[in-house]
């Protein structure tokens, strides 16, 4: 079934200021890219509302249009930031934000007030938390937390905030019982999910036999559940759909990617977002090799909800094995609300 709302990733930053190793930014070495390194920056305000008016004119087969200003990159590090949330709701367009919250000030963010502010963590110590938001600052991401609430009760903003805890082997103890606490102090919803070997040309590399560097090899060793472990389980969907296909990816420049799970800019299919109509990037990624290289082996039903069954029983057996006291249900998964 098609989804009732169309869902636009725009990297409106080109780089983050953490270095996590689950993602490119933190994990992608010159030696990864088959031609060049990809480029980093800003978008330009104006590429943005060009973008955007793009969009509005030619896709007009959803209820809802979804604009997700970050894929790899940090956006509130956008000293405009503001004015990008302003364009999306000027056109009617649902504004989602995800970021670390490793920022000085989260006053800008409440002001511009998107619909959804997702804040990424992985640890409520700072011991643990660092070892996967690596350049990351579990107190100073805490504090923000709160200074969220308060801005948004002092400035009467109401928005849904998502707190997206990454589990792994070391953090599902004190740790996450904590962030789930303070979700609950501050209103915010919580979820939950298993992390993944990203981008997906890593993720390829590692399953096809190369080897990973050992800070990478480190991160495996604290995965819930190990990539292997993810390919075997998706084997099963080999034959099934894959919804990021109605998903886009654009990034900072104006270039589109395949989709939001590679890195490389040799898996764009145009270097230009507003000089390919529509019908013509769609067709792009459809017939896209590596698009069919991931289906081919399932890969794609771990990013997705297909395999979401099987996915959560191995995810709470896994927990009760760390010694969680947390059992994980269909509230602690992601989720969209398009009333406000």
């Amino acid at each position: 079934m098609e989804p009732h709302f169309a869902l636009y990733f725009i990297d409106i930053v080109g780089t983050c200021n953490l270095r996590c190793p689950s993602c490119p930014v933190g994990n992608f070495q010159a030696n990864d890219f088959v031609d060049q390194r990809r480029p980093k920056g800003f978008m330009q305000l104006s590429l943005f509302e060009a973008i955007l008016d793009k969009i509005n004119q030619e896709d007009n087969e959803h209820e809802y249009v979804v604009i997700s200003v970050y894929n790899w990159g940090e956006p509130l590090l956008h000293p405009e930031f503001p004015k990008f949330i302003q364009a999306i709701k000027a056109r009617g367009f649902y504004a989602e934000v995800s970021t670390n919250l490793n920022v000085k000030e989260v006053k800008d963010v409440v002001t511009a007030a998107p619909h959804k502010l997702v804040v990424s963590l992985s640890g409520y110590h700072k011991s643990t938390y660092a070892k996967t938001h690596e350049r990351g600052n579990a107190y100073l991401m805490v504090s923000n937390l709160y200074k969220l609430r308060y801005y948004m009760d002092k400035l009467k903003q109401d928005f849904a905030v998502e707190l997206s805890y990454h589990l792994y082997e070391h953090n599902v103890g004190e740790d996450l019982e904590r962030i789930m606490y303070i979700a609950n102090d501050l209103g915010f919803h919580f979820s939950s999910d298993l992390t993944l070997l990203m981008p997906l040309e890593k993720a390829f590399k590692y399953l096809h036999g190369e080897k990973l560097s050992q800070s990478e090899q480190e991160l495996i060793s604290l995965m819930l559940i190990k990539p292997e472990e993810q390919a075997q389980l998706a084997q099963a969907y080999k034959h099934t759909a894959c919804s990021l296909l109605n998903w886009k990816t654009i990034n900072f420049d104006g270039s589109m990617a395949i989709c939001c799970a590679v890195y490389d800019y040799e898996n764009n299919i145009t270097d230009n977002f507003l000089a390919v109509p529509h019908t013509e990037l769609e067709e792009r990624k459809r017939n896209y090799p590596l698009c069919k290289k991931c289906m081919a082996e399932g890969l794609h039903a771990l990013a997705t909800y297909t395999a979401r069954t099987e996915l959560d029983q191995l995810i709470n057996k896994r927990l009760q094995k760390f010694g969680s006291k947390v059992i994980r249900d269909a509230s602690h998964l992601r989720r969209y609300s398009f009333d406000s």
